[in-house]
């Protein structure tokens, strides 16, 4: 059964299955997905008032690695 997709503000279509954080964070950002690094980035964006050191740093590997690919 395909992946069901759902558009979120415009910004594209999504895969629902996206993998939770916890998930992704036994994995190195640069072996996430295009999709995953952007919803990560988005959800660590809204929440950065509130994210520790460490979750800051992860949110800064996030953000190179996206600038990496151009995204």
């Amino acid at each position: 059964m395909p992946d069901k997709i759902i558009k979120l503000d415009n910004e594209g279509e999504y895969p629902r299955n996206i993998p939770d954080f916890q998930l992704l964070s036994t994995k190195k950002p640069e072996e996430w997905t295009e999709i995953e690094l952007l919803q990560l980035h988005r959800t660590m964006s809204d929440l950065s008032p509130y994210l520790h050191e460490q979750d800051t740093a992860m949110h800064n590997q996030i953000t190179r690695e996206m600038e990496r690919r151009g995204i």
